[in-house]
């Protein structure tokens, strides 16, 4: 699909990536998705907002369902509206297992660079919350960063920093930020040059919100009061949502979370614990435990200092979880991929040409 240079500017503020170009068919523009609702989403075009219907196999064909980030290829539906025909391929996505005991992932935000993970300097600040986010964001392909928000109220900032450096290892950076005072701001905002799509997940209460209202410069987001009683913030944020940052990149701000299952159908090991899954390996026996058997890496390890207690009984608990999980995921998301492929094949021979 060759574009004016007009054209491709306004894309690449946009995030393109010219390698989708080929997946655009004759007639159909690309469009970004900026918010989801029930049966419509909101998209960015070259020419501007638009308000989209979907067609019904843009959801079914989607792992996890259409998501803020998603490049679509749009056509006219009358007047400003147009329909999604379809979602291009994602390069990178957050997913996590659907709310509730069914084994369906839900797709939080498609094609980032980069999520930011927010914990609060305050009551609601917890390390063993922050690994399944990091967990669940290396296994979609982007690079994770932590934001301590609130560093204004923090009783002893530096041992909260230093928790997080351990969890985070060299390969995940520690920002500290205040939206109160904005301190921090202008590193956080570094990490989001133009072109750049980053998303920002946690907890309710933790911050997010006025985080987001600082960036931006305006009140985009509503921001509810503190609680009394435990210094935590109302959940305020009601959708996952697009926004352009002045100057800068593009960040997707969203809902607080109750509850984080990784959504991991094929994972061999658990990234983000690769400390713990290199001492698993030099345990005497391949299906050990952990618990009492001789010989354990591990436990060696907590023992000699490497490891933290604590830190090795989230580990125990995700793998857990994680055992339990992983047949019925991978069987959703094999079934999915069935259906994708046949949709695929179907696509290809309605565009082959006719012989006469």
């Amino acid at each position: 699909m060759p574009c004016s240079p007009a054209l491709n500017a306004t894309l690449a503020r946009l995030g393109w990536s010219e390698a989708l170009a080929a997946d655009i068919p004759t007639g159909l523009s690309p469009a970004r998705v900026a918010s989801v609702y029930a049966a419509r989403v909101d998209v960015w075009t070259v020419e501007g907002p638009r308000l989209a219907s979907l067609r019904s196999r843009a959801l079914r064909d989607t792992e996890g369902g259409i998501a803020v980030g998603d490049w679509v290829t749009v056509g006219s539906a009358g007047g400003d509206e147009v329909v999604v025909e379809a979602v291009l391929p994602r390069r990178t996505v957050f997913l996590r297992q659907a709310a509730g005991e069914r084994a369906e992932p839900q797709a939080i935000a498609a094609n980032i660079d980069r999520v930011f993970v927010v914990t609060a300097a305050d009551s609601d600040f917890n390390v063993r919350r922050m690994e399944r986010y990091l967990v669940a964001i290396a296994a979609g392909g982007a690079s994770a960063e932590i934001v301590l928000t609130k560093s204004d109220l923090a009783a002893d900032l530096p041992a909260l920093v230093a928790q997080l450096e351990a969890l985070a290892g060299m390969e995940t950076r520690v920002l500290v930020t205040s939206a109160k005072t904005g301190d921090g701001l202008p590193e956080l905002v570094a990490r989001m040059p133009e072109g750049i799509t980053a998303a920002v997940v946690g907890s309710s209460g933790v911050g997010k919100s006025a985080l987001v209202n600082r960036l931006l410069g305006r009140e985009a987001q509503l921001v509810g009061e503190v609680r009394a009683y435990d210094g935590r913030g109302r959940h305020t944020t009601t959708k996952r949502e697009l926004f352009e940052l002045p100057g800068a990149g593009l960040l997707i701000d969203t809902p607080g979370m109750r509850e984080l299952k990784p959504w991991l159908p094929d994972a061999p090991s658990m990234e983000g614990f690769e400390d713990i899954e290199a001492l698993a390996g030099t345990c005497r026996y391949r299906d050990c435990t952990h618990d009492r058997e001789p010989g354990c890496g591990v436990r060696l390890g907590v023992e000699r200092g490497e490891v933290e207690p604590e830190r090795m009984a989230s580990w125990k608990k995700l793998v857990a979880e994680q055992a339990e999980r992983a047949p019925r995921q991978a069987t959703f998301a094999a079934h999915t991929q069935k259906r994708a492929t046949r949709s695929l094949e179907s696509t290809a021979l309605r565009r082959k040409p006719r012989r006469d």
